[in-house]
């Protein structure tokens, strides 16, 4: 172990400081102000990184015992913020957001905003104090040892550690009984290395992936392989039927918050021509189709063949928006681009890259809302379309991911 003073917060849920050569030092369980005992798990000529296991001194302030052991140093990945106190992780993101936009973005981007009246925070749900963050994941993806026992992988390696509880999920899922020795006696049996995603959706029964098989609560074949959302959206209820393997917003809250956030910053119009990009099962575009009304269109586009069909059935009462599958590329988002009114893109982690925020900021459209879950991604996309020629009329972040190091951004611009 090498002892290393952590003087920042850096991407990826890490504190900074230098190790005693000199190399930079990323210290995942540490916190800035704090001289720690680091396990190094990774070293590379320029830099290292490692786990914090002990305080050398006085803690932070922020320091509170991590609930979940089995996720502190050493252990599972997925909680990778449960060290430090609730109320100060909006904080922590806060200064990794600030810092990603002038490091990634360049100071350009960070004067602009500056310009713009916009100081960019993270704010997180207002129900997660009552909880600490815990307990609010409806989607849980596990792996079964050599025994059969359902667990994550160690951070960083192949090997799975089995778990007794699961405090990042929803109550729902501990209920289902498929974690811990007594899981085979409650009926659960999962062979060596087994996938299992256990989720808990808004609007039906919790179910457990096993493969390609999804089962009830019992352990026995479900009835359909789709599950059923529920979103509340300026006075309507939308449905929605996915695949229960597929892709939703994870947090219970996510899907209700992100949809209003990205509804208000697209401020459609009715007549309006709206393109929907990386669109999933159409979570936004539902409630978009019912805001360009009778006259205006959606064209929603998305590389999944599958969630591109999931949308289609979404869409059946929503005559106005066609979903389709296409590869999203530089050369589509500008030959699309024409005659739009509103853009919208929800890309991966990856975004959309340089050339792909380029072609959105040509476009005809007079509003972009670009939905971004790496805010490294995000500094480089809005850096090119503000270069390109945009504004930023408001950049709103969301903790959908408590007690981890990841958070959502939505950006809105002209």
């Amino acid at each position: 172990m090498i002892e290393v003073e952590l003087t920042d917060i850096g991407h990826g849920g890490v504190a900074v400081g230098r190790a005693p050569d000199g190399r930079a030092a990323m210290v995942r369980f540490g916190l800035p102000g704090e001289t720690v005992k680091v396990n190094v798990t990774e070293d590379k000529k320029r830099y290292l990184k490692g786990d914090a296991y002990e305080v050398v001194g006085e803690p932070s302030v922020h320091r509170i015992a991590h609930p979940w052991p089995e996720a502190g140093p050493g252990g599972v990945g997925g909680a990778d913020l449960g060290h430090v106190e609730f109320s100060w992780q909006t904080e922590w993101k806060t200064r990794v957001l600030q810092s990603q936009i002038r490091r990634i973005g360049g100071e350009e981007l960070a004067e602009h905003l500056r310009s713009q009246g916009i100081e960019p925070r993270v704010r997180g749900f207002e129900q997660d104090a009552q909880t600490n963050g815990w307990h609010t994941r409806t989607r849980v993806d596990l792996t079964a040892d050599g025994c059969g026992r359902l667990g994550m992988y160690r951070e960083g390696t192949h090997d799975v550690i089995a778990l007794e509880r699961l405090p990042i999920a929803d109550p729902r899922i501990e209920e289902l009984g498929i974690l811990g020795r007594g899981a085979a006696g409650r009926g659960w049996d999962f062979g060596p290395g087994t996938r299992v995603k256990a989720v808990a959706p808004s609007a039906s029964e919790p179910v457990v992936v096993v493969g390609r098989q999804v089962l009830d609560a019992h352990g026995e074949p479900a009835e359909t392989p789709f599950v059923h959302e529920r979103v509340s959206l300026a006075g309507r209820e939308y449905d929605y039927r996915v695949r229960a393997d597929g892709f939703w917003q994870i947090h219970r809250e996510a899907a209700t918050a992100i949809s209003a956030l990205v509804l208000e910053a697209a401020d459609v119009h009715s007549g309006d021509h709206v393109l929907e990009l990386y669109s999933g099962a159409g979570l936004f575009t539902l409630s978009l189709s019912t805001a360009v009304g009778d006259n205006g269109t959606v064209r929603a586009i998305e590389g999944n063949r599958l969630a591109v069909e999931t949308a289609r059935a979404n869409l059946r009462d929503y005559p106005r928006a066609r979903a389709r599958t296409g590869k999203i590329t530089p050369r589509m988002i500008e030959r699309e681009g024409y005659g739009t009114d509103v853009l919208i893109a929800d890309p991966p982690r990856t975004g959309l890259k340089i050339e792909g925020a380029r072609a959105a900021a040509q476009s005809d459209a007079r509003r972009i809302v670009l939905v971004s879950c790496d805010v490294a991604a995000m500094a480089r996309d809005v850096a090119a379309m503000v270069a390109a020629g945009r504004r930023v009329l408001a950049l709103d972040s969301l903790d959908m991911f408590p007690n981890t190091s990841h958070f959502e951004v939505v950006t809105t611009l002209a």
